[in-house]
């Protein structure tokens, strides 16, 4: 059976496939991306953050890479990527394709990066969201 914390990454994947003009989008890349604009979702774990009588509830960790490359590139385009990735993500209903199952989204920090050595101009971000979700205690395979 999928575990919870999987069914909310593959959702997650699907909202930022979505994205208007996203060449390419990987969970947990091994490399620099093949086609630009491009994410990288990346599985940073989760944590329990209460142990109640019937269910266990845990904070999942992902964090969002996002490069553009190429001829003018520049901060607004980053940027606007950037927009895309937080509006695809954090909303009113979290996941509400998992009915009940995602209890809050969080945006927690962002870095941005400029590739200094690149052959053509690539500038990234990272930026990480919490996502709170619960489950039966003792089963992370169904949501609570």
């Amino acid at each position: 059976m999928t575990a919870a914390r999987w069914q909310i990454i593959a959702a997650a994947e699907a909202r930022l496939a979505a994205i208007a003009g996203i060449a390419c989008i990987e969970i947990n890349p091994s490399g620099d991306p093949d086609a630009y604009p491009a994410l990288g979702l990346h599985d940073r774990g989760h944590r329990v953050i209460e142990g109640e009588a019937g269910a266990t509830r845990y904070v999942l960790t992902l964090m969002v890479d996002g490069f553009v490359q190429g001829e003018g590139v520049d901060g607004a385009t980053l940027s606007a990527l950037y927009a895309d990735v937080v509006t695809a993500l954090v909303t009113e209903t979290p996941f509400e394709e998992l009915p009940g199952a995602v209890e809050n989204v969080d945006e927690v920090d962002t870095d941005v990066e400029i590739a200094e050595l690149a052959s053509e101009r690539r500038l990234g971000f990272a930026t990480s969201f919490e996502i709170q979700f619960s489950t039966p205690r003792g089963d992370p395979s169904r949501f609570a």
